[in-house]
């Protein structure tokens, strides 16, 4: 995150070729003059670089200062930033917030805490799209915009499953984001994420990177999340900010990030076909509701497996009262090890299976129960509770 820029004095402009020529005779001579320029003046690439290109006419050099030092000015054509119209785009579409909460001290008195996040305008009524650990435990919010308003906010409502959140600011003016598909989203292209970093003194901020990943199963406390990976820089505060493609749409709700000394550059995100049902439902009122099987279990490790002498899977630790799982005859202690012939080794993977299918469905289950039989059973998914 440090610009360190260097630059040395002296070359003499040539003069630019009389006619023009093919592309392929234009990179033979651009590689040429790198290769003479580096040799004859014993300069870096970068100041050879500046020679070709003079060389061809792309460049313009700089005059003499009064000061008697040369500097060079580089006037490349054509090589205005594909971030730059991105941002002008959809900033107009971000907006800061910042929340304030209260929590009870040793000492019985109150303690207000300050914080904030990022959020995407969503439609012209008002609404925002953020996190919902962003606002959850707040007990007010305000929204700034991008040209420095402030407005207060007021919360919609919350998904803790997919920590998605929408809140609403009365006669807000601001331009809604153009929301896109992640679905069609590639691994390798332009990525752009935009949110408020540290707080509201770096509001409006942009990194560009790339799509580094689709389909990331990610665990947040007790939360399998489903997200892309992209190696934007998204730091704290950028949560509920915008990740965008080359066409500014809105293809992922930023989440998260590895913070690790030994990692760098992975950042997270919530795609937007997985987010646009769950906001229309928040903005309607309208419950999320989501299958369960009826149980909790924990994830059979290697080590537990070899140790025990038991297969990889889940440990059915608890069974729900009443629920799928229960009427179908599992019990505590029961191993799922597959779900509709879908091998499964973790407690992840088993959620992700589940969270694919509706209420009502039958999924059939391989277990291993407690006598150590493999057997299948089918059960019926029901609703699962809306907040954990």
């Amino acid at each position: 995150m440090e610009i360190e820029n260097s630059m040395e004095p002296g070359l003499q402009e040539t003069e630019k070729p009389k006619k023009p020529e093919g592309p392929g005779k234009f990179w033979i001579r651009l590689a040429a003059a790198l290769t003479v320029t580096a040799l004859i003046s014993g300069a870096g690439l970068g100041y050879a670089l500046h020679g070709a290109l003079t060389a061809t006419g792309m460049v313009r050099a700089g005059e003499m200062e009064g000061n008697g030092t040369e500097e060079i000015r580089y006037v490349v054509e054509n090589t205005t930033s594909p971030v730059v119209p991105i941002a002008e785009k959809v900033l107009p579409s971000i907006v800061a917030i910042e929340t304030t909460s209260s929590v009870n001290t040793l000492f019985g008195t109150r303690m207000e805490n300050r914080g904030t996040g990022s959020g995407v305008v969503y439609d012209r009524e008002g609404h925002i799209v953020t996190n919902n650990h962003v606002v959850e435990g707040t007990d007010s919010l305000t929204v700034v915009t991008h040209d420095g308003r402030e407005y207060p906010a007021q919360l919609v409502g919350r998904d803790s499953r997919t920590d998605l959140a929408v809140i609403r600011v009365e006669g807000l003016d601001a331009l809604p984001v153009t929301w896109g598909k992640s679905s069609d989203l590639k691994v390798g292209e332009l990525a752009v994420a935009l949110g408020s970093p540290l707080g509201t003194d770096f509001a409006g901020s942009v990194t560009a990177g790339i799509i580094s990943g689709l389909d990331r199963r990610i665990t947040v406390g007790d939360r399998s999340l489903q997200l892309i990976q992209t190696d934007a820089a998204i730091n704290p505060g950028n949560s509920g900010g915008a990740l965008v493609n080359s066409a500014g749409e809105l293809v992922g709700i930023n989440s998260a990030k590895i913070a690790s000394s030994q990692v760098e550059g992975m950042g997270f995100a919530i795609p937007s076909d997985e987010a646009g049902p769950i906001v229309e439902q928040l903005i309607t009122g309208q419950e999320v509701i989501r299958p369960a099987l009826g149980i909790s279990g924990s994830t059979i490790t290697e080590e537990d497996s070899r140790r025990y002498s038991i297969p990889r899977g889940v440990y059915v630790q608890q069974v729900v009262p009443y629920g799928g799982a229960d009427r179908a005859g599992l019990v505590r202690g029961d191993i799922i090890t597959a779900i509709d012939g879908i091998p499964v080794e973790t407690i992840e993977e088993l959620v992700a299976q589940v969270g694919e299918k509706q209420v009502g469905d039958t999924v059939t289950l391989t277990i291993t129960d407690r006598q150590n039989r493999e057997k299948e059973l089918e059960v019926v998914l029901s609703r699962q509770n809306t907040e954990e």
